[in-house]
């Protein structure tokens, strides 16, 4: 195995610098893709997201001069340009994670960095041919991505909403299940209904709990409270559905205490569509 090593090194030598370095960067690209795939392994379709939004990765040393018992050694850094604020988000949220896989995938670094892309930048996609596949066949790794910061959003407004933290968790760890899905331009008869000319969207928040009629009664008193401190941090919900968890949901939760929050799937969702009144209760 070393002699195949050092062939292939010397192989790769007599192709010339140009050469060695696209190979290089070539490396570099299939390692990260593997770091954010086993990163976010248990959430495949946020890896994906990431992915999608990548428009660069360098590996860079700092010539800055640093202080501490290290501070003559070189300091390599990896930096990542991104054209989504929520996939910047995501990754500061799990860099130490990653930095851990980039780590086992090869990368000698120090530190991790990202940084917003900007101008021409943006139009750059590091890895086309992932957005391809699995975004442009099918958006649910975006709309996942943009519900769970939805749903944690919902996190903040009921917390908000009640006098002290335990009472907003009796609440929220009641929900099993939970989707934000965009209201249709008609809307339903007691909530707004989307403007499309003015491009403001509002969304349905849907909870599926244990306990529907005390759920029901709690909501009757917070509801609209809940709404408007969600309105106030940026999500504007025009209703909110509460309907009875079935017994497939029997021991998840929608909201942590710690992390982000776990959306229902698309397909989930319309499975557990009750008939209409049968099991959905509005606020």
């Amino acid at each position: 195995m070393a002699r195949l090593s050092t062939e292939v090194s010397r192989t790769v030598e007599s192709w010339g610098p140009e050469a060695a370095q696209a190979l290089k960067r070539a490396r570099n690209k299939d390692r990260f893709r593997s770091a954010v795939l086993a990163a976010w392994r248990t959430r495949p379709e946020v890896a994906q997201f990431i992915l999608a939004h990548v428009n660069a990765i360098y590996v860079a040393e700092d010539p800055r001069p640093r202080k501490g018992p290290d501070k003559d050694r070189p300091w390599w850094v990896l930096g990542v340009y991104l054209d989504e604020p929520l996939a910047r988000a995501e990754l500061d949220a799990w860099q130490s994670v990653l930095f851990q896989c980039l780590r086992r995938e090869g990368f000698a670094i120090d530190e991790l960095r990202f940084f917003p892309a900007k101008w021409d930048m943006r139009a750059r996609k590091l890895f086309a041919e992932d957005e391809a596949v699995t975004v442009g066949a099918s958006p649910e790794p975006v709309r996942f991505a943009e519900e769970v910061a939805a749903l944690d959003t919902v996190k903040r407004a009921v917390c908000l909403a009640f006098e002290d933290d335990e009472g907003a968790w009796a609440l929220l760890e009641q929900v099993r299940g939970a989707a934000v899905r965009e209201v249709p331009p008609t809307g339903a008869a007691d909530e707004e209904p989307t403007d499309r000319r003015s491009g403001t969207r509002r969304f349905r928040l849907f909870l599926y709990v244990d306990d529907r009629e005390e759920v029901r009664r709690v909501m009757a008193h917070v509801g609209r409270t809940v709404r408007s401190k969600a309105w106030s941090l940026g999500l504007p919900l025009a209703s909110i559905w509460v309907r009875q968890a079935p017994a497939s949901l029997s021991g998840q939760c929608a909201f942590r205490r710690v992390g982000p929050s776990v959306p229902l799937r698309n397909a989930s969702l319309g499975d557990l569509a009750p008939s209409q009144g049968a099991g959905s209760a509005q606020t």
